[in-house]
């Protein structure tokens, strides 16, 4: 896992520690926050079982290998020997793809959070801002820039049918019918975690299609 950690346990096991020297993991890992914060790490958390510990510990590896810049510097390594023919150009476009849907697998913890659909069959990458409005490869393969949606989702947000507010609630033009509302359970969806890197691409999609 990129970025070193930090195990403790106390005495007879009634507490587990780990610290974590990745700024991102030390942001968006949720688990309840531990003092001190053991010299070089960012942030320290608490759990009151080991398997809880096998769990956070999952969820690090996952956010450090998806939280910029990891997809990023594996995009780099594998494109390194590519030039800039058109077939080479698709080439790159293709390999930045699949990293990109690698990394929202791992961030999004393999799951839609608006349907908890997990069949990988059914889930798509969905960019924020759009691969060819991107200004860098940074921006195109960084998970901030990404939601993990269910096909049917994924096609409406996308057409900018849907799109989602600040606090991650979801917002419906007013052009979808009564049966798209009902098969996207409008009614029943809860609120997407969303940073403020989240939220800043989101605002642009709700300007573009009128929000």
């Amino acid at each position: 896992m990129p970025g070193e950690i930090g195990l403790a346990v106390a005495a007879k096991g009634a507490t587990w520690f780990l610290a974590v020297e990745h700024a991102g993991v030390a942001v968006e890992l949720t688990a309840e926050p531990a003092l001190p914060i053991p010299a070089g790490k960012r942030a320290a958390f608490r759990f009151a079982s080991s398997s809880m510990l096998r769990e956070a510990l999952h969820r690090a590896y996952d956010l450090a290998r998806s939280l910029p810049s990891a997809p990023l510097a594996e995009f780099e390594a594998e494109v390194a020997s590519l030039g800039a023919t058109e077939a080479e150009v698709l080439v790159r476009r293709r390999i930045g793809q699949d990293i990109f849907r690698r990394a929202l697998m791992r961030y999004w913890d393999g799951r839609c959070p608006l349907t908890g659909i997990t069949e990988p069959a059914l889930l798509r990458a969905s960019h924020i801002v759009p691969w060819a409005e991107c200004l860098s490869d940074a921006e195109r393969l960084n998970v901030h820039n990404g939601l993990l949606l269910a096909a049917h989702w994924d096609a409406a947000f996308d057409s900018g049918l849907v799109s989602f507010g600040d606090t991650g609630e979801a917002q419906f033009s007013p052009a979808l019918g009564e049966a798209a509302l009902k098969a996207l359970r409008a009614d029943m969806t809860m609120p997407l975690p969303l940073t403020i890197e989240h939220r800043n691409r989101l605002a642009r999609h709700r300007q573009r299609y009128g929000y």
